[in-house]
């Protein structure tokens, strides 16, 4: 009887594909069959592939790699499925397969045919904004990565494996990205399809010049990243922002699609962060001087039970969508992970502490606590926050005086060095202040976890870099073989801090 079934199955598989075989030409008539070369701008608009870009560029810096590294940073726990191998530092090169292909293939591309496409009419400020893009990317890859393709790559089919860089030639080669951005970005042209800041051209110089300040904090090079920073985003209306909107599964914040939608319970944050904001424990960052109530309940859900039962603390989803859809959340209050909160990708914050670590890293601990205070006078306005938590919960952030950070101050208990204190200080902040972001990842790897935040149990050691994409070592020879596991460091920052 089997054999019969298959059979008759079989035949009436042979049928229809010499059916649809007999018929192509017909669902071809009157079509024209010539190729669309997509490349081509009198087919395709250059707004086209810098919205395509920008998108991108969000799922690198909001998605996969930001969850994965905030539960390693002690942002996030993970409870479920393969989120609880991968908050156990259990992952493979699987893992790392979308971020790998969204940058080489989705951004760096896109940047390459916007560059070629806008250079014919003068389109200096699109071929910028390309290059700002491009920079942050590839510099974002070598602090994954470490060593990465770069110089060969998008040359297919004449290069088809393109060799590893050293992760210096790559930072190099970002910085020269940045370089070139400023200048193009100072020229004539504009940027259709531009969603991120609508073809600002100040905005976007001020940008690739945080960035550069960034990428030299990561190499160590506090000097330049001080004269970097000087030219950075100097308000929060210059942030570099990923907006969202409230089209289900469209424009949302990707973490509440992530939380609510497409994984639900299977991250929580059940993690040291929270811990840290949080006024009832005992060791918690608040003092005096400080009251971070507002903040742990802008980021955080105290108690749960948004989505996972019987837990410390939750992402803080909730949003004034889920109200309206009937869930009965507060349509006052939402979190920083709520659907249409908009993400940060650089932003004044960061710029800020930026040159307070790097003023602290050259002894120069006055402008280094200018720099803080700078910081902590606007986050004592409450802007930081969503406007229903700064209108309900308690903050507080009076400036620090030197002396505070001497010992026995009210920022060293432990009575270490004053200087030490305060760089301590400064970097808790930013801590606090990368919730969420890759960022926050990066400051433990390259400072060696100087804040000691705490490893999952049984550990004696926390991811160091991202592996290499399954993709690649399954399609390149020159992936490195050996000092590339999961707990070895990249260059940068395996030298001290």
């Amino acid at each position: 009887m089997k054999n019969i079934l298959y059979k008759k199955v079989a035949a009436t598989v042979c049928a229809i594909t010499l059916m649809m075989l007999t018929n192509c030409t017909n669902l071809t008539n009157g079509l024209s069959t010539d190729p669309v070369n997509i490349t081509d701008p009198s087919v395709i608009a250059i707004s086209k592939y810098m919205t395509g870009a920008e998108i991108s560029l969000i799922g690198i810096y909001e998605a996969n790699i930001a969850r994965m590294s905030g539960m390693w940073a002690g942002y996030f726990s993970g409870e479920d499925r393969q989120y609880a191998g991968i908050g156990s530092y259990v992952v493979s090169g699987q893992d790392f397969n979308t971020e790998w292909v969204t940058i080489y293939t989705a951004i760096l591309n896109n940047t390459k045919i916007i560059k070629a496409n806008a250079e014919p009419t003068g389109n200096f400020v699109s071929i910028g904004i390309a290059q700002a893009m491009e920079g942050m990317c590839i510099g974002l890859a070598a602090d994954l990565w470490g060593d990465v393709p770069y110089s060969e790559v998008a040359q297919y089919p004449a290069i088809t494996a393109p060799k590893f860089d050293t992760q210096t030639s790559v930072y190099a080669a970002a910085q020269s990205l940045l370089d070139q951005a400023i200048v193009n970005l100072g020229k004539a042209g504009n940027a259709p399809g531009d969603f991120l800041l609508n073809g600002n051209k100040s905005a976007w110089i001020a940008v690739a010049h945080t960035i550069k300040a960034r990428l030299y904090l990561h190499t160590r090079d506090y000097a330049s990243a001080l004269g970097q920073a000087a030219q950075g985003i100097s308000n929060v209306s210059g942030n570099l922002m990923a907006t969202h909107g409230n089209a289900v599964q469209q424009n949302f914040n990707l973490y509440y699609s992530f939380l609510t939608y497409d994984r639900s319970s299977y991250m929580g944050a059940n993690s040291y962060a929270p811990k840290l904001l949080d006024k009832k424990l005992s060791n918690s960052r608040n003092n005096a001087k400080t009251d971070e109530t507002a903040r742990l309940n802008y980021y955080y859900y105290p108690g749960g039970g948004l989505n996972i039962s019987g837990i410390s603390y939750e992402p803080n989803v909730l949003t004034a969508d889920d109200a309206t859809a009937g869930w009965g959340n507060d349509t006052a209050h939402d979190g920083f992970f709520g659907a249409e909160t908009p993400f940060p990708i650089a932003s004044f914050e960061e710029n800020q502490l930026i040159l307070a670590e790097a003023y602290s890293k050259t002894a120069d601990p006055t402008n280094a606590l200018t720099s803080l205070n700078s910081l902590r006078t606007y986050y004592n306005t409450g802007s930081h926050v969503g406007p229903g938590y700064k209108a309900d919960y308690a903050y507080k952030y009076l400036p620090y005086v030197y002396a505070d950070f001497a010992p026995g101050g009210i920022e060293n208990a432990d009575n270490i060095a004053q200087d030490a204190a305060l760089l301590r200080e400064i970097l808790e902040e930013r801590y606090v202040t990368f919730i969420g972001q890759i960022e926050g990842y990066n400051d433990m790897r390259r400072t060696h976890n100087l804040l000691s935040i705490p490893l999952v149990a049984g550990k004696t050691n926390f991811p160091q870099r991202a592996l290499y994409s399954q993709i690649e070592v399954n399609t390149n020879p020159n992936v490195p073989a050996s000092g590339v596991g999961l707990y070895d460091q990249v260059n940068a920052f395996s030298t001290a801090y």
